[in-house]
Formats: C-alpha cells, structure tokens, sequence
C-alpha cells in the first residue's frame, strides 16, 4: 500500500484555513463571554432591585396601615429616621383631624335631614331626593365615587 502524499503548498493552505477558523471561533468565544457576564451583571443587578422594591413594598404596607390607624407613633419614628419632617407629620395630623370633622359633620346632615323628614314629612325633598344624597354620603365615606 502506498501513501500519496500531499504537496506542501496545500498542506500549508489547509493549516491556514484552520488557523483562520480557530481564530473566528476564539473571537466568537470571546463575544459571548462578553454576552454572559453583561447578562450576569444585569441579572445581578436586577435580583438587587428586586429585593430593593420588595422591601419598599412592605415598608410602603406598614407605613399605611399606621396612617389608616392614625398610629402617631409612626409619625414620630417616621421623623426619627428622616422620613418625615416634623412640618409634614403636622400637616398630616391637620388633615386628618379636618378629614374627622367634616365626617362627623356629614353624619350629623344626615342624621338632621333625617329628624326633619320625621317632623316636617318631605315637603321640601322628595324621599327618592333624600335617599339619594344619603347614598352618596356614604358612598363618599368609603372612597367611592358616585
């Protein structure tokens, strides 16, 4: 058996072409090593943001059920860790007792127009009148649009 053998100037062309080919598939390598660090970085990133927002989330959560609870305390903690100045706890406090009067004076209408219904009859509002803006008041106490 006998081996034909190669001339060198094609032997040297294939060696070339492989050389070429291992160069393009390093830098392809290197492309998407690149590709997977940026990718891990933003994962990275991202899994920090998310737990940032959902710690913000339940502090969000908290602080609203004290608001709901009109918790002074978490106004004052609020100001301790400078969440909150002391101008703005007060505001708040204000609104909330403005937002308690005109409740109480809203259930007082009601409860007057009610009595008058009783001694007067309705000359001056129709029942349906009546019942109406009592539903509306209400409908306002809970939030709801009417």
């Amino acid at each position: 058996m006998s081996k034909k053998m190669i001339p060198l100037h094609v032997a040297d062309q294939a060696v070339a072409a492989c050389e070429a080919e291992i160069q393009k598939l390093r830098e392809e390598n290197a492309a998407l090593k690149a590709e997977v660090e940026r990718l891990q970085s933003i994962h990275s990133i991202d899994s920090i943001g998310i737990e940032q927002l959902k710690a913000e989330v339940e502090r969000l959560k908290a602080e609203n059920e004290a608001v709901k609870l009109g918790n002074k305390e978490w106004r004052q903690t609020a100001i301790e860790r400078g969440e909150m100045n002391a101008e703005d706890a007060n505001a708040i406090g204000l609104l909330k007792a403005e937002v308690d009067r005109l409740t109480k004076a809203g259930d007082a209408s009601i409860v007057s127009g009610n009595k008058m219904r009783e001694i007067i009859g309705d000359h001056h509002w129709t029942v349906v009148e009546f019942d109406q803006v009592r539903e509306r008041w209400h409908a306002a106490k809970e939030g709801k649009q009417s």
